[in-house]
């Protein structure tokens, strides 16, 4: 094994995290709890970490831990997923409720200035929280971007289903007629799905651990509640009307963006959404689907610690945007 490839395995494991605990979260005056671990004691500000799913967790954005040699890595996990508490309440599965649950995040670990990490939902997540609290935010970096449902449902899932090429090419009819109407056959569905995994949501086959632990660890009624659909190819949930897209608009930070060039996130779509950021900065990985940590961990890592640099020189140049 070259060391290239021994350095990827590494950290795609689980970090062995400077400290971990869990942070008391308030809501509707009842009290949950929330995981964090943090690895890293650099002397650069922070990141703040933010997973996908919805009901996902933090095991396939592990990657993130190699930032660890010149900055605190945080990684948590959301209400309801992974380590943090599992209440059984569909009510609480909203993304309004998701955007306020960072602020208990960020007040327990006294973060006062840090930058924001999202992965596909956690993009989402990361623009309707900074859009509420921005106070303290140095960056915002949207990786596999996906801030308007509405426009994603619309104007990007359909080419989607059409470049299906199995079942006579007829995968994306499949997957419609099964979850919107009821018909067909589970293995039918099934083919359909894998197909539009391998395609556009991970290259990287056989799935490593961290993509193992995240489907073992998954809370499905989350999923169900927010999206509905097991292809997420169609949005039925609670998330369909979502669309932050105007909130990006009004942050006055440094924005990255990126997205693999076989995302279920596609590039035309990022580059859509890129245009309501305050002059962002737009890259594509080739050679990944939406998994981009998980595909081409390196790539985006160094674009990532291009991007911090980048900010970090110019606030302490005094040259950084004020709000």
């Amino acid at each position: 094994m070259n060391k290239e490839q021994s350095f990827i395995d590494k950290i795609l494991t689980e970090p062995a995290y400077d400290s971990e605990g869990f942070i008391d979260y308030t809501y509707n005056d009842h009290t949950y709890k929330l995981w964090y671990g943090r690895i890293g004691s650099g002397s650069a500000p922070p990141a703040l970490v933010l997973h996908g799913g919805p009901g996902g967790n933090h095991h396939n954005l592990v990657a993130f831990q190699a930032l660890s040699d010149e900055r605190p890595v945080i990684f948590y996990d959301q209400l309801g997923c992974g380590k943090s508490e599992r209440p059984e309440n569909p009510s609480l599965w909203t993304a309004e409720r998701y955007f306020a649950e960072v602020k208990a995040i960020r007040d327990g670990l006294s973060l006062k200035k840090y930058h924001l990490i999202g992965h596909s939902w956690g993009t989402t997540l990361a623009v309707g929280f900074a859009a509420k609290h921005p106070t303290g935010i140095l960056s915002i970096s949207l990786h596999s971007p996906i801030l308007s449902f509405p426009y994603y449902s619309t104007h990007v899932a359909p080419a989607l289903k059409q470049g299906l090429s199995c079942l006579n090419g007829k995968g994306g009819q499949v997957i419609d007629d099964y979850e919107l109407r009821g018909l067909g056959t589970k293995n039918d569905y099934d083919a359909a799905c894998l197909e539009f995994s391998k395609k556009h949501v991970t290259h990287t086959w056989p799935l490593p651990k961290a993509m193992q632990k995240l489907i073992a660890a998954r809370s499905a009624a989350i999923h169900d509640t927010m999206v509905a659909s097991g292809s997420e190819l169609n949005v039925l949930g609670t998330l369909k009307t979502i669309d932050v897209t105007l909130q990006l608009s009004k942050l006055n930070v440094p924005i990255l963006m990126t997205c693999g060039s076989d995302d279920l996130c596609t590039p035309a779509y990022t580059k859509w959404q890129s245009g309501f950021a305050n002059n962002p900065q737009y890259y594509i990985i080739e050679g990944s689907a939406h998994m981009t940590p998980v595909d081409r961990p390196l790539e985006l890592l160094e674009r990532q610690r291009i991007f911090f640099k980048e900010v970090e020189s110019l606030s302490n140049s005094g040259m950084g945007r004020t709000r």
